[in-house]
């Protein structure tokens, strides 16, 4: 992990400039750990398994955004490392593993990390997509294998925050996705990975097209997501 860390590795942190031993400074981190969500398994979204780490707010959305749009591909690596963290403890995401793994007989080595891909041309103007450096860092804590060739981005879609009605967004989405000819019928299930899940547009549509090749999408693991009214807890099914 250390040398993984080091590959990004800048002398201050990138959220304020202070000095910092691990890409984000003290400070910072506690931030940020202050958005922690109260739960990680996000039940009120009762059609698909969602895990997120944090509420998209406050120093939390502020990382994401310099992340994203200022150059700073680093943060991505402690932020992976924490939801890794959260996943390795929690009972419902180890709990989840298990009884899929007994209900459809699946082998860990079949359970693949797959990150919501970027168009080409997108990932070549900014450089990296942060979802797939977050799921590298969350595979790190995890020891579960990322395959982010499986889902490719073959539409060139806008930003869904540009889009203005939810018939727009499925619009903008629609045939956006398409899985890699080789991993068709091949008895995988994925977990999928995403920075931020806001209206479920985009993660419904990658969902779709996997299920499309019989890739079972077993959970949406992000890294933020608005705030939710809370509903009691209740098992997934």
């Amino acid at each position: 992990m250390q040398s993984f860390l080091n590959l990004f590795l800048k002398p201050n942190c990138p959220l304020c400039g202070r000095s910092a031993h691990n890409v984000i400074c003290i400070d910072c981190d506690r931030q940020i750990s202050a958005c922690k969500s109260r739960n990680f398994y996000q039940n009120q979204k009762s059609e698909i398994n969602l895990f997120a780490w944090g509420v998209y707010d406050g120093s939390l959305k502020q990382a994401i955004a310099t992340c994203k749009f200022e150059n700073h591909p680093e943060l991505s690596i402690p932020l992976g490392i924490k939801i890794g963290e959260l996943w390795n403890q929690d009972l419902i995401a180890q709990n989840l593993i298990k009884e899929v793994q007994i209900k459809i007989g699946i082998k860990r080595a079949n359970l693949k990390v797959v990150p919501i891909p970027m168009h080409p041309e997108k990932l070549k103007s900014r450089g990296f997509n942060q979802a797939e450096l977050l799921a590298k860092s969350f595979c790190q804590m995890t020891e579960i294998a990322i395959a982010p060739q499986i889902l490719q981005r073959v539409k060139n879609t806008k930003a869904q925050i540009d889009t203005k009605s939810i018939q727009e967004r499925q619009d903008n989405l629609n045939a956006a996705f398409r899985v890699d000819s080789k991993f068709k019928n091949q008895s995988i299930s994925v977990i999928l990975f995403d920075d931020i899940y806001t209206t479920g547009a985009t993660i419904n549509e990658a969902i779709a097209t996997l299920k499309s090749a019989n890739i079972k999408v077993i959970a949406v693991v992000v890294l933020a997501t608005p705030r939710f009214k809370e509903i009691p807890s209740k098992r997934f099914s």
